[in-house]
């Protein structure tokens, strides 16, 4: 067969990318990664680039899969990829260089810089949006609840109209530890502010051009051109992969572009300090504390604890398709890093592995291994026999699981989270490929259903029960029905019953809710729980929506009159 030009300038990328590591005597550690990454080592897969740093050295560099399947061009270590929330220890970078040069103090109320941020009777310092303890609702719920969908083209415009609207927090400020989003969109602001100069050309003189990070930026809009970019995928429901668009044009919480490369001078910064200095990057690494002095286990824009009995620097990253890791053992001066570009990359748990091979015998034995739920033979079942599996599953920690049959396939959702494919391994056992997890369901009862299951993700096990569908009456029905406005989110939904459970109607579909108590229903992200607040009569004046980054939205239910209509 003729090769194709493209064909042939992969196949020269490929043999440019591995030429130093097969020049090399390959170690047992290098061949235990490449093994990790083995599934993803073709040319019709998305994949990753992965470079393990120790003492300050690159003992492992190389690539996997592709960056762009449909143009048959493979991903290198100098490939850029959207790194998603680890883009936040960069702008945590910024506003701590911004507080060493004298211009803001950590403790500055926020409003002195964003005067628009509403007053919620609580005053929001600087360092509690770096720590995530502002109690600020996450701009993603609130988007996707007002109708957006997340691969809508987002502005820091359309973050901060609806910021300003809202006139709740999750909690007081300081009180409580929530991943918030719209806190670090806060900060990229706040760096523009002060700075003068918006967050990528103050990241690109103050960090990435000293540090020779020459492939890093922060993209400001989506449509700029990025050259020799990985591209975004996801598993399809059937074989093979699809792609998932990515349109994000807001900086500060995401939307750092960078490389495996380039990833390994910043992990080198933390030894040798050429940017920031000892004391910034030692703050950046300092848990902070809750208003009450507990001790979290996040400093500014990072993560920090332990992995088998090992302190550990990390974070990571999760945009449609992109995933991303940098993990850092500091006492060990042992530094992972992983981009990919396929949302079946476990990144954390892949990282994790890495540094079992590296530090084999300096870790702690697990009390119970973690399972790799994602290395399991997917089968062929009669889909027929989804329908006793269908329903909605209370957990034992207070939360729901409900799966539903999707044509040929099953999926699921915990409450307040993405629908999942799950994949079958038996008759009653499934996986999903994007998340280290299964559901095993209990045999059929007589009524050839499936009474309960057992949860699995991770090491963590828990038991779910089916929850019995509800009947309404014509009272119970009519009273829920109706339309609901939100104030903060300005948006209009309609309520309607059927088939036992509860849809909302809105401008981007139908979410459908399970029952989950009296008045309680579950549904997908970002609906985790709705609430409706029903009198004793039975009559409804609204709900509220929560999920842990976006509590208790409040809906009103009102009455639309047609503006031709005359009121009696």
């Amino acid at each position: 067969m003729k090769a194709t030009p493209l064909t042939l300038l992969s196949i020269l990328l490929l043999a440019a990318c591995q030429q130093a590591y097969a020049t090399t005597p390959v170690t047992s550690e290098q061949k235990q990664v490449d093994a990790l990454f083995a599934r993803w080592d073709r040319a019709d897969t998305p994949g990753a680039a992965v470079e393990v740093i120790k003492d300050g050295k690159i003992v492992y560099r190389h690539a996997f899969g592709m960056a762009d399947i449909e143009q048959d061009r493979p991903i290198t270590p100098s490939t850029a990829f959207h790194v998603a929330s680890l883009s936040k220890q960069f702008t945590a970078f910024a506003i701590l260089l911004l507080a060493q040069d004298g211009k803001l103090s950590l403790d500055d109320d926020v409003r002195r810089y964003v005067p628009e941020l509403p007053d919620f009777g609580h005053v929001i310092r600087i360092r509690q949006l770096l720590n995530h303890t502002s109690g600020l609702r996450d701009q993603w719920n609130l988007l996707s609840m007002a109708g957006w969908r997340m691969d809508d083209v987002i502005t820091e415009e359309d973050v901060m109209g609806l910021v300003r609207r809202q006139r709740g927090l999750n909690f007081a400020p300081g009180s409580e530890f929530e991943y918030s989003n719209t806190g670090y969109t806060l900060l990229g602001l706040i760096v523009e502010r002060v700075s003068g100069e918006p967050l990528a050309a103050f990241s690109r003189a103050r960090i990435f051009g000293p540090l020779g990070m020459k492939g890093t930026f922060f993209h400001e809009h989506y449509s700029t051109l990025v050259l020799g970019r990985a591209q975004s995928y996801q598993p399809s429901a059937g074989t093979g992969y699809e792609g998932v668009g990515l349109s994000y044009s807001t900086v500060g919480p995401s939307s750092l572009f960078t490389t495996a490369d380039d990833l390994v001078l910043w992990e080198r910064n933390f030894d040798d300090a050429r940017v920031g200095g000892k004391s910034l990057l030692a703050q950046m690494q300092t848990p902070e504390k809750l208003n009450d002095g507990s001790v979290l286990d996040y400093g500014d824009g990072l993560f920090v604890g332990d992995y088998r009995g090992l302190r550990t620097i990390d974070h990571n990253g999760a945009d449609a398709g992109f995933r991303s890791y940098a993990l850092r053992f500091p006492d060990q001066h042992l530094a992972i890093v992983i981009v990919g570009n396929g949302a079946d990359i476990q990144a954390t748990r892949l990282g994790e592995r890495i540094a079992d091979i590296y530090l084999e015998g300096q870790l702690k034995a697990l009390p119970v291994p973690v399972p790799d739920y994602a290395n399991s033979i997917e089968v062929k079942i009669d889909p027929a026999r989804l329908d006793a599996l269908v329903g909605t599953y209370a957990l034992d920690n207070g939360s729901a699981i409900t799966f539903a049959r999707d044509h040929d396939h099953l999926v699921g959702w915990t409450a307040g989270d993405d629908k999942m494919v799950f994949y079958p391994t038996g008759e009653r056992e499934f996986f999903v490929k994007v998340t280290n997890a299964r559901f095993t369901f209990d045999a059929p009862g007589v009524d050839g259903v499936s009474p309960g299951g057992t949860w699995q993700k991770n090491t963590r096990s828990r038991h779910a029960t089916r929850i019995a569908p509800v009947k309404f009456t014509d009272g119970e029905r009519k009273a829920l029905e109706g339309e609901y406005y939100s104030d903060e989110l300005h948006v209009l939904y309609t309520v309607s019953v059927k088939d036992g459970g509860v849809v909302l109607h809105y401008s981007r579909g139908d979410v459908p809710l399970a029952p989950f108590g009296k008045g309680s229903f579950v549904g997908t992200w970002p609906f985790g729980l709705v609430q409706f607040q029903c009198s004793p009569q039975g009559a409804c004046t609204g709900f509220t929506a929560t999920e842990d980054r976006a509590r208790d939205i409040p809906f009103t239910k009102v009455v639309i009159i047609d503006a031709g209509a005359t009121r009696r």
